[in-house]
């Protein structure tokens, strides 16, 4: 009887060692075949490729050359522009016609040190953020006034693109009451 014993033991443990591996290759095609039927669900938000700066870096070297329509050509019909106080203007005109008042005071401006960031929002966090793609960029501007005064100041612009890839709205933020007081 030891004997018997002796020789069923191993055939045992080899069976129940067999049913385990079977058990989870069950569970394995299981959790697969789970996977494959939910689709994965895209990023909150995106990084974009950098070639998407090249617009807005050529926007913002047409307004340091003062060339009110090359700086306008990324904007839709229809832009909202908006500063940090409060302050808006609708419309590419709108926009064009302040900046060509603003250059009646200024007498140059350059920028440096570019940050860009082109962002594809998958998932709106609030009513504000709308979801598409986004170009938030930071610049160090040094203006000169007519009035001999200089100001060097950071400018941080967040721009939604419509599906034509134009900005059909920009938030700057700047400190305007600095830029106000220095071109008095």
């Amino acid at each position: 009887m030891k004997n018997v014993l002796k020789l069923c033991l191993p055939f045992l443990l080899f069976m129940s060692c067999n049913a385990d591996n079977k058990e989870a290759a069950v569970m394995e095609d299981t959790s697969t075949a789970m996977m494959a039927e939910t689709p994965a669900k895209p990023a909150p938000a995106v990084i974009l490729d950098m070639s998407m700066s090249v617009p807005f870096k050529k926007s913002l070297e047409a307004f340091a050359a003062k060339d009110i329509d090359g700086f306008a050509a990324i904007f839709d019909d229809n832009v909202r522009f908006t500063w940090s106080g409060g302050d808006s203007l609708i419309g590419k005109q709108a926009i064009k016609d302040y900046y060509t008042g603003r250059f009646k005071i200024i007498d140059s401006i350059s920028y440096s040190d570019y940050i860009f960031l082109p962002v594809q929002v998958n998932e709106a966090q609030s009513q504000y953020a709308q979801t598409g793609k986004w170009m938030l960029y930071w610049a160090f501007a040094h203006a000169k006034y007519k009035n001999g005064k200089k100001l060097d100041f950071w400018v941080h612009q967040v721009n939604h693109l419509n599906d034509a890839g134009k900005v059909d709205y920009a938030g700057q933020y700047v400190d305007r009451g600095k830029i106000m007081a220095t071109s008095k």
